[in-house]
């Protein structure tokens, strides 16, 4: 159960950081969390992080460096990594779609400002969404259903981040701007291959 809890904290952590700008809400728990200075090592000793107010610290610094890395230069989307001509499958055709509709994960096109449901905040957050709901299986000591989601994980895991994601992180690390998101990539890419491994040996691969 402990296990599940902290992939399912990560996972909200994480689909939270890389879908959207960071906001002083944000910060505040951040900044008061434990897990921080493990998370983002690099982050402890940026003078801007341990000088500036938070409002400062977003609106000069941080959504900045979001916009670049998500929006302008780079490019967030499996499709684009993994079809040859390099376009972002916005429509019904999109390969992700099935999943969520299988397990009824909407978009929220609109409060996600995304234009793809193949993003990777999204698809992290509905990895997000299994991990919860096996962890209401576990609670209710439901192991089929249990098994069966971390099939779906892993699957998921393996047609669709695992594939393409390391492109993406990789390119992050070195185009950030801030040590806020050239940490948040390294942490995530080493949480998602281990996470990997994880589901691997969970299913008896």
């Amino acid at each position: 159960m402990e296990t599940v809890e902290t992939r399912l904290n990560m996972y909200a952590l994480l689909s939270r950081l890389l879908l959207q700008e960071v906001d002083e809400e944000s910060l505040v728990f951040l900044r008061k969390n434990e897990d921080t200075a493990k998370l983002f090592p690099n982050l402890q000793k940026w003078d801007l992080w341990n000088t500036l107010e938070n409002k400062e610290l977003v609106n000069k610094h941080l959504n900045v460096d979001f916009t670049n890395i998500s929006l302008l230069h780079l490019i967030p989307y499996e499709t684009f990594y993994t079809r040859e001509d390099q376009m972002v499958e916005t429509g019904g055709a999109n390969p992700v779609t099935n999943y969520y509709h299988e397990y009824g994960f909407k978009v929220e096109f609109e409060t996600a400002r995304v234009v793809s449901p193949d993003h990777i905040g999204i698809e992290l957050e509905f990895m997000y969404k299994l991990v919860s709901a096996q962890m209401e299986a576990l609670k209710s000591e439901d192991k089929s259903s249990s098994d069966n989601l971390l099939k779906v994980q892993a699957e998921f895991m393996e047609k669709h981040i695992i594939n393409w994601v390391a492109l993406y992180l990789i390119n992050v690390k070195y185009e950030a701007r801030t040590p806020f998101y050239h940490d948040l990539a390294e942490t995530t890419l080493a949480f998602l291959l281990e996470d990997m491994e994880f589901l691997i040996n969970s299913n008896g691969k």
